[in-house]
């Protein structure tokens, strides 16, 4: 389909109207199982199956007027139907022994599969469009990743240390078929590869309810399955975005000191930390020959910040908890140069550092009536990207639960971005272009849940950490 009339300065005014809707249904069956062989040694296991099918609908049209009198219109209509299944099988043993020594092992596997076909009607108008064969995809993902892990630990009188190390075996193909191909005459992307994640841990504890620790840790961060689909999404045609399926995984190393401080009814930790991030995937913007702002995802940069961490808890009045973070640090991205296929130049980026901070606030009231209320408060400050930044954002949610016959049936009440300023902006800039992108996942909403819990639901596994009642939300 020729985009050419879109494109900002061959027309004089345009009038330009998208639309998007998403249905989803989501599944999860879950299974657990412990053994306890005796008050020092136990073993877990859980097999949980999740589905979700998603069918989204979007459609743009938009009339454009030319400097000659003429005018155009298009019309686009695309229908995708995402279906995802997963199983997570996680077995867990913990065993103790002679003076405070302590063993941990595992196996933890993943295992995910994924269709998304998108068919596309586009044309002048919606009486006169027809199937368009080069806007339709199918996109398979599929992903396994199985995980060993063992630690050891021991405390010495004041001393005490953790060592870790987890080995992960992941393997990964995609395939993505245009019109008339089949899975048999496509051949797939595929990639499978070790990682080692090694971990240190070091405490003391000091008179007065004092702690200082000492942490390494290696982490990994995947690409998402949306990030790898080389199909180009055309919902704006001025704005083509599309995945690569050549991404790898970023990988991290972080170091920290922190200092911890207990009172009765109050907490704080302090940490200086240091992280380093290699082939770290950004979004990467460019204009292609016909002047279209095209978007993409590459392993472009290195990325290094350092900073310090507060975390404050206080619990006041004895029906009030807060939890306070705040967090200041420096951070600098390497440049690069990228050149995407079939770009005739390569895309670069300079090389930049700031200094950001973010902070959150959680706190948890417990009212009358066997009542809780949360409310979360987040702002982040203006952050580096490659080719530009973000700018701050910051939001607020509120939530209250009411528990019914002793607690196994909860009543949830959550209202999300109750100000409607949950959104990311990003300001880019290259080579002929600079461009201001704001997404928001939705506006204000309102969640009501009912959850009944029967059975042995109420054990300590559930119980050792506290679930918030509301999530955050991926941008």
């Amino acid at each position: 389909m020729d985009y050419s009339s879109n494109v900002p300065g061959s027309f004089v005014r345009s009038f330009r109207l998208s639309e998007n809707e998403n249905n989803m249904k989501m599944g999860n069956v879950e299974f657990n199982y412990r053994r306890d062989f005796s008050e020092k040694s136990n073993l877990d296991l859980t097999v949980s199956h999740h589905a979700m099918d998603r069918e989204e609908e979007s459609l743009f049209t938009q009339q454009s007027e030319f400097a000659d009198g003429s005018e155009s219109s298009s019309y686009q209509f695309q229908h995708q139907d995402n279906k995802s299944r997963s199983w997570e099988i996680q077995l867990d043993y913990v065993t103790e022994f002679g003076q405070q020594n302590k063993v941990e092992a595992g196996y933890k596997g993943d295992l995910s599969r994924t269709e998304s076909p998108v068919e596309t009607v586009s044309g002048p108008t919606e009486e006169s469009a027809v199937f368009d064969e080069d806007l339709y995809n199918f996109f398979r993902y599929n992903q396994d990743v199985h995980a060993l892990y063992a630690t050891y630990s021991k405390r010495i009188n004041q001393f005490g240390f953790q060592t870790g190390l987890r080995g992960e075996y992941t393997r990964m193909d995609t395939k993505s078929l245009a019109y008339g191909e089949t899975e048999d005459n496509v051949a797939p992307y595929e990639d499978d590869y070790l990682s080692l994640y090694p971990s240190a841990f070091i405490s003391y504890t000091l008179p007065g309810n004092n702690e200082l620790q000492l942490n390494y840790t290696r982490r990994v961060s995947r690409p998402r399955r949306g990030q790898l689909n080389p199909f180009m999404n055309v919902m704006d045609s001025t704005n083509i975005t599309y995945g690569n399926p050549y991404l790898t995984p970023q990988y991290s190393n972080a170091l920290e000191l922190n200092y911890i401080k207990s009172w009765d009814n109050h907490m704080l930790s302090t940490s200086l930390y240091y992280r380093n991030t290699a082939d770290v995937i950004q979004r990467i913007n460019y204009l292609n020959a016909d002047n279209i702002m095209m978007s993409t995802h590459a392993n472009v940069a290195k990325t290094q910040s350092a900073g310090v961490e507060f975390i404050v808890k206080n619990s006041l009045f004895g029906f009030l908890d807060l939890t306070s973070t705040l967090n200041l640090y420096y951070n600098s991205i390497s440049g690069f140069s990228y050149l995407p296929a079939g770009a005739q130049e390569p895309v670069t980026g300079e090389a930049d550092d700031d200094f950001s901070w973010n902070g959150r606030i959680v706190a948890n009231a417990a009212l009358p009536y066997d009542i809780t209320m949360q409310v979360t408060g987040n702002y982040n400050s203006r952050q580096i990207i490659s080719q530009g930044y973000t700018k701050p954002n910051g939001s607020v949610d509120i939530g209250f639960r009411k528990s019914f016959l002793n607690r196994a049936l909860h009543l949830t009440l959550n209202g999300r971005d109750i100000f409607e300023t949950r959104r990311r902006v990003t300001v880019t800039s290259g080579a002929g272009f600079h461009q201001e992108n704001m997404f928001r996942v939705s506006g204000r909403t309102i969640g009501l849940t009912l959850t009944y819990s029967f059975g042995n639901m109420n054990g300590d596994r559930n119980n050792d950490r506290q679930q918030p009642m509301m999530d955050d939300e991926e941008f």
